[in-house]
């Protein structure tokens, strides 16, 4: 299986924003914003996604491996301690 590029390097995503149009047909212009919800959300699953289950879904797409979740949910959640402290209070984890 080729792994090609990553989804969150901006350059490629952003590509896949140009080969895809919006609900109503135009063009997505606001790839800034669109770009930072993207990076939001994946530190936002990564923060609240056990170890487990990151692995769980990295193996069922067939990736193999166990997918680093450990290493990815802690990440995550030192991000959202230390750029946003106020969510990650909010979500239960500011003091883990």
């Amino acid at each position: 299986m080729s792994s090609g590029p990553a989804f969150t390097e901006r350059s490629v995503f952003e590509q896949m924003l140009g080969e895809i149009r919006a609900a109503d047909g135009s063009a997505y212009e606001d790839l800034r914003t669109i770009y930072g919800d993207m990076s939001r959300l994946v530190v936002a699953w990564s923060a609240v996604t056990p170890p487990e289950e990151i692995i769980r879904v990295y193996n069922d797409l067939g990736w193999g491996g166990s997918a680093n979740g450990r290493a990815l949910h802690e990440a995550a959640r030192g991000w959202m301690r230390r750029y946003h402290p106020a969510r990650a209070e909010a979500a239960g984890y500011a003091a883990d």
